[in-house]
Parts: C-alpha cells; sequence; structure tokens
C-alpha cells in the first residue's frame, strides 16, 4: 500500500549578522558572510496514511564561509502513531546573483528514527529555493527531495515537499 506523505513546514530563522555602514539595516550581503549564524524554530504538520501529526523542530546553521552554511536539526512528528523524530546535517549555497534574491541549492542527510516496531532508516536528499532580503527581513521558498534507504518503513521510497522560511537578522 503506497502512503502519501504531504509535509507544510515553516521554519522561523534569526541570523547573526554584521551592521552595514548606516548602523540601522543589515545588507544582504552579511547575512550570508562568514561566521555568520542562524538558529531556527520549525512549526508544521504532515500526514501519512490516515495518521496526522504536528511538527515542531529546531535548527542551527554557520557559515563556514561567504554564501555556505552547514547545519544540524532535530525535528519531532507528535499526535500521530508510530511516533517520529529526524536529526539533520545538511549544507547549503546560496548563489549571490543579486545583492537581495539569492537562488540556494543544497545537500542533507537525515536520520529517521521510529518507534513502534518499524525501522529505523537514513535519507538523503537535496533543496532548492530562493531567498528574497528586505533589510533585516529573509523570505524563502524552496522544494526538498529525500530518498529513503528502505522501502520497509512509513514513508515513500522518495519524498517531495514545499518549504518556506520566514528570517529576522540582528
Amino acid at each position: 500500500m503506497r502512503k502519501l506523505v504531504l509535509v507544510m513546514a515553516l521554519t522561523l530563522s534569526l541570523y547573526s549578522a554584521t551592521l552595514s555602514t548606516g548602523g540601522s539595516s543589515i545588507s544582504a550581503s552579511s547575512m550570508f558572510s562568514q561566521s555568520s549564524v542562524s538558529l531556527g524554530v520549525k512549526l508544521g504538520s504532515a500526514s501519512i496514511g490516515n495518521e496526522n501529526y504536528t511538527i515542531a523542530g529546531i535548527s542551527g546553521n554557520y557559515f563556514v564561509i561567504e554564501n555556505l552554511s552547514v547545519g544540524l536539526g532535530y525535528e519531532k512528528w507528535f499526535s500521530g502513531t508510530p511516533s517520529i523524530q529526524k536529526l539533520t546535517a545538511e549544507t547549503t549555497y546560496f548563489i549571490p546573483v543579486a545583492e537581495k534574491v539569492r537562488p540556494y541549492v543544497g545537500l542533507l542527510y537525515r536520520r529517521v528514527l521510529i518507534s513502534d516496531g518499524f525501522d529505523d532508516t537514513n535519507a538523503y536528499g537535496y533543496r532548492a529555493g530562493i531567498a528574497l532580503v528586505q533589510n533585516n527581513l529573509l523570505l524563502s521558498a524552496g522544494i526538498v527531495q529525500e530518498k529513503y534507504d528502505t522501502k520497509r518503513g512509513i514513508f515513500d521510497d522518495t519524498e517531495t515537499y514545499g518549504e518556506f522560511t520566514i528570517g529576522f537578522a540582528f
């Protein structure tokens, strides 16, 4: 039986960045500069078969060089059976095509922990999208695709879903 997974998640992120010379706003380039940090909170929902889940999570990213971040994340899926937890390691590159517009691409690895007798599994994937920066605000929208290394779990072999981020720089 094929299971449908629908994930809708919104991530709220805070970015540390260097103030521009004007002192009152943050330039887009400083938001993606080396040593910048972002901390995120994820809220969303998902459905697998007849089960509906509420998703809550946290994440952190560090820009190791200009426009390239590496990060770790954790999310917990509540209110459905079985219980699901995801641990994520990711890297994302923001392509500097313009000061306020940054397409992005990234890779991710997830360890998926599943309760109630289901096998834990790994997922590998990518993300692509576009980020828009206006003063201290970042908005991004993209698509994520994950491939699971087992077909015996509760997830399909491959899952594709949208991601949306609202970020604030300080």
